[in-house]
């Protein structure tokens, strides 16, 4: 859904300053490049998209994805040329297809403290940008690792069983710079069982807005299956927060939002994670 607000607000924007440059030529020259690209600690490199701006005379809803720029991460003298590979997504959220970019390969390494470049030439345009691989959350821990759920008899027996204090879930780290994290919960079963059957089908994942803290508190209404969740902490950039705050606008604020792309729109930024686990089971 993120990924939607983030490709769709720039898109617009782009659009509106086109026009308000040139009363007499209302539709762009050329589309302009539309960037997102996430980098991992330890992950390989494979969420790197691309997509192109709408011209105002275009009645699609949705922009174009590009599949035949050329893209190069660097990092030093190393360089890495990434390939556009076919995705389909399938999660509870989006069921969106397109196309992302990504090394095939195992010989790229992303570490922490690492300064990477990014480089894209697309329809004659050149784009670069540049981040650098954060250090990852320190001390991260969870006040519990088991939360067990008893029979529920009636509906009330859910609700003092979320609200108890023994369910809920507090989740600590050392942050003495103040920086920024978000957190996303993930229920990693393959098909688990839902804890409150009466209710609507809800998700089983759960992401925060970022926030600059060290303590994050959960309450048990968030996990909504049985089974093991991995609780990720991610330290972002500062760059991916301004992102994040200036894609939340709505159709009466046109300010431009938050781009790191040099020759186009988006981002390029870095992240590192730390996990703990936590399992609800049922009592017997």
């Amino acid at each position: 859904m993120k990924n939607k607000l983030f490709f769709s607000t720039l898109a617009m924007i782009a659009m509106f300053t086109s026009s308000c440059e040139d009363d007499l030529a209302p539709v762009p020259d050329e589309n302009l490049v539309v960037v997102r690209a996430y980098i991992y600690a330890g992950q390989p490199v494979k969420d790197v998209i691309l997509m192109s701006t709408l011209a105002l005379d275009d009645e699609s809803t949705v922009a174009t994805p590009i599949d035949s720029a050329e893209v190069i991460l660097k990092r030093g003298s190393e360089s890495w040329m990434l390939d556009p590979v076919y995705a389909y997504d399938t999660t509870e959220t989006d069921t969106s297809f397109g196309i992302t970019y990504a090394y095939p390969d195992s010989d790229l390494v992303v570490a922490e403290g690492d300064s990477f470049s990014l480089e894209i030439n697309y329809a004659g345009q050149h784009l670069t940008a540049e981040t650098i691989v954060p250090t990852a959350p320190d001390s991260f821990k969870a006040s519990v690792d088991t939360l067990w759920v008893p029979e529920f008899r009636r509906n009330i027996d859910y609700i003092r069983w979320i609200f108890a204090d023994s369910n809920i879930v507090r989740l600590y780290w050392d942050n003495p710079d103040e920086a920024y994290h978000y957190l996303i919960m993930d229920n990693v079963e393959t098909d688990p069982e839902p804890l409150e059957k009466q209710l609507p089908a809800r998700w089983r994942r759960f992401i925060s807005q970022p926030f600059a803290d060290t303590t994050y508190t959960m309450q048990a209404s968030n996990i909504t299956h049985f089974g093991r969740h991995e609780l990720v902490l991610f330290h972002v950039q500062t760059d991916y927060v301004l992102l994040y705050q200036s894609s939340g606008q709505d159709s009466r604020d046109l300010n431009e939002p938050y781009s790191n792309i040099k020759g186009g729109l988006g981002m390029f930024t870095a992240f590192n994670s730390d996990t703990v686990s936590i399992v609800l089971k049922a009592k017997e």
